[in-house]
Parts: structure tokens; sequence; C-alpha cells
């Protein structure tokens, strides 16, 4: 079991739980407040309001030769606001350092942030783990802005990529200037990893923020982005509110069960001794937030054949988190050319689908791999502070594969010879 620290809170935020875990990671769980404003697009098309709807959007969104996206494109507007961050800090058991190294870790779509904390067979996926107890980091996973147990938003012109980097770059400053809240400590050297549309932001974040991080490590990610088209195919995505509408649509459990218990009461005595009043409250998330389909879609999207365990896949589909129309539309505003100089590191699996087309060392020999052709986006990055890997055996889940803990250790190693592990 995780040991539970108590910290004060230096703060009126929201304070949820001190967490419990499988490793011995001393964890706090808060909700943390953000004041924000970002210049987003504006879309001027209509939301959609059915399943087939959905289909005409991907379609769309995919078609060969155009970019929906600048097609729809209107203009541009600031987009401000105070919204709240569902966080989890966490920091090694036991740690001498007097320089610690907190890395900020951004979760992709279809996850939240257990992403980086798999709950799956006693934490042995768990990336906080590997980060914390092995290698001394301090870590802030959280709930994309948007996503999960964080703020919810318009889902064209609000929740956008922009916006949400620009929670993250909040939540930075306060990990670097000491007001984040029950963490006694200004940290000088951070640290961004992100996985797949996490490593799009942390990309865009150390674009649009350089001095404030030290490194970045992008996971599931490179820059040639014709292949997402196979990835939104792939997902079948319909509305969440109709997929899954006791997690996100507006029927609570207890609802359900009354109407149930009313209509068809032998199909309560067949669920017992399931009890639907104890399931979480649903999200209630309005037309326009989109999960993929089904359990097969996410094998299709995610895995690779026979090299994880099948129970992940029921977990993952029992656990999927949404994604909005407006981060979709606003992937096409990824800049080709990344100011930032510092450390950068590369890797994907072997046969990552939508950013190297379920082959990452397909590049037609001018490169090792489809991760080190990001160089060219990073014209102010060294050549030897740039690197790339492709784990084996892996699709674009890195995290949800047999080997996942040899993957973390790839770029936790590399950190260490740029030095920005924890001293």
């Amino acid at each position: 079991m995780r040991m539970i620290d108590r910290m004060k809170m230096y703060s009126t935020l929201t304070f949820l739980a001190l967490v419990a875990s499988a490793s011995a990671k001393r964890c706090i769980n808060a909700t943390v407040p953000v004041t924000i404003s970002a210049r987003q697009g504006v879309f001027d098309i209509a939301i959609p309001q059915t399943n087939l709807d959905v289909v005409d959007f991907v379609r769309n969104l995919t078609q060969q030769g155009r970019n929906f996206s600048d097609t729809v494109l209107t203009g541009y507007n600031t987009v401000s606001g105070t919204y709240n961050i569902s966080t989890q800090f966490c920091q090694p058991s036991f740690d001498n350092s007097t320089n610690p190294t907190v890395q900020v870790l951004t979760h992709g779509v279809g996850f939240d942030k257990a992403y980086w904390d798999l709950p799956f067979n006693g934490y042995n996926y768990s990336y906080l783990d590997v980060a914390t107890d092995d290698y001394k980091y301090s870590t802030l996973s959280f709930d994309r802005l948007g996503i999960g147990k964080s703020s919810h938003g318009r889902v064209l012109n609000e929740i956008q990529a922009n916006l949400e980097v620009a929670a993250t770059a909040a939540l930075t400053q306060r990990l670097r200037n000491g007001t984040f809240p029950g963490v006694n400590h200004a940290f000088e050297k951070v640290v961004h990893v992100g996985h797949s549309f996490g490593s799009i932001q942390t990309y865009i974040l150390a674009n649009q923020y350089p001095n404030l991080t030290d490194g970045i490590v992008l996971t599931g990610f490179t820059t040639n982005f014709s292949f997402l088209a196979s990835f939104l195919a792939g997902g079948n995505f319909q509305q969440a509110n109709r997929n899954q509408p006791l997690r996100f649509g507006g029927v609570s459990g207890t609802q359900l069960q009354a109407t149930l218990s009313l209509f068809a009461e032998p199909l309560i005595g067949y669920l017992a001794p399931l009890d639907l009043g104890t399931l979480p409250p649903s999200q209630d998330l309005p037309n326009g937030y989109l999960v993929s389909s089904n359990a097969e879609a996410n094998k299709y999207l995610f895995l690779y054949p026979g090299k994880y365990d099948p129970e992940i896949l029921t977990y993952t589909e029992n656990t999927k988190q949404p994604v909005t129309i407006g981060e979709l539309l606003s992937l096409a505003g990824t800049p080709a050319v990344n100011s930032y100089g510092g450390p950068v590191f590369v890797l994907n699996g072997d046969t990552d689908l939508p950013f190297c087309g379920s082959n990452c060392t397909a590049t037609g020999g001018v490169a090792p791999d489809m991760g080190a052709l990001v160089k060219k986006n990073f014209p102010q990055v060294a050549e030897d502070n740039f690197g790339s890997y492709v784990q084996p055996a892996t699709g674009h889940g890195i995290n949800l594969h047999y080997n996942a803990t040899a993957a973390y250790r790839v770029w936790l190693d590399y950190l260490g010879t740029k030095n920005l592990a924890s001293s």
C-alpha cells in the first residue's frame, strides 16, 4: 500500500484527498483554479447532434487534400476565464535531493491523468512509481482542461489546444514560484512529458513558453500528421453522452435504478448485487464531446496485438475519456517550426498508428525512425540535445503494454544525461 503523508495546504483551494497507492510514493490530490487566456480559432460549423452527424464531421476532417479546419475558420478570439484543474502531485517516499526536478505530465486523447499511474494489476504499469521511487523525480499529473474532473466547457470554440496549454503553463508557473498548493518548494528544474495530444500540447508549450521548461519528452508523437485520418476513422467516434450515458450523459445510476425498479424489476434482480446508485455521478457532457466507439476501436487505436494483457483493453474501454470537436479542429494550428532550444526526446511504439502509420521505422532511409525526423522542427536544438527511440512490440498507447516500464527507463535515463535529474 502507498504510505500516506499528510501535507499542510497553504491555500483555500479545494483539497480532495491524500492518495493511497500500491507503491511508497507520497501523493496529494488537489483541485487548482487557474485564471488564463489564450488566442484561439473561431470555427463556424454546426455542433454534431447525433452519431450520424459525428460521422460527417470526421469525414470532413479526414478528407484528402482539404484542410477542413482552415475551411471553417472565420477568425481568432481571445478566450479568458478561471478554470478548475484536477491534479495529482507525487514525490519519492524517500529523497534527500536538495535540488529536485519536477515532471509535468500531460495525457492524450482517450485518457485522463490515470494514464501515468494506471491502477491496473497492482500499479505494475505505473509511470509515477518508476519516476518517483526509482529516479527520484517529483511529478505533477492532471486532467487536461475539459477532461475528467477538471472544468468542462464549450466544445467548439473554448476547449481547444491553446487554452489547455495556457492551463498547463499556469500550473508550471506555480511549481516554479513555490505557490502550488501543498508543495512547499519552488522548483528550479522542470521537465514536461506528454503523450499523443498531450505531446502536441507539450510541443506547443515549449514554443510559446520556452523559459518555463528545461526539457521536453514527446511520446506517441511525430510532426507527420498525415496518419491522423486513420486514427480518427478507425476510432468510429461517437457522442460520449450516448456511448456511455451513465458516465457522460445526464442520467445518474440512481435515476436508472429507480426507473428499472418501476418498469423492469426482474432486471434489477438480474443485476444484483450491483447497486447502480453507487456509480459515480455522470459528467453530463454536451454533444460534441466524442469517444471511440468500443473496445475493438480502442485496440486498433492504441495496442500492439499480443503484447498487452487482454484485461487492460477492458480497463481502457471502461475508463476511456472524450475529446472535443474544438480540440480536433485546433490540431491544424500546431506550429511547424518550434523556437525551443533545450533538450528534446521523442519516443514512439514501433507500430504507432496516428503518428507513424503503424510503422515508425519506415522513413525511406532518410532517418533511423520517424521520431528522429522531428529534429527538423527544432532548428534551435543542438544535435546532441535531441534524441529519439522506437520501443519494440508497442502501439500508440505506450503505457498499456507489457514492456511499458522499459520504455519509461529509456527517456528517464536520457534526462539524466542532460543534467535534468534531481540532485
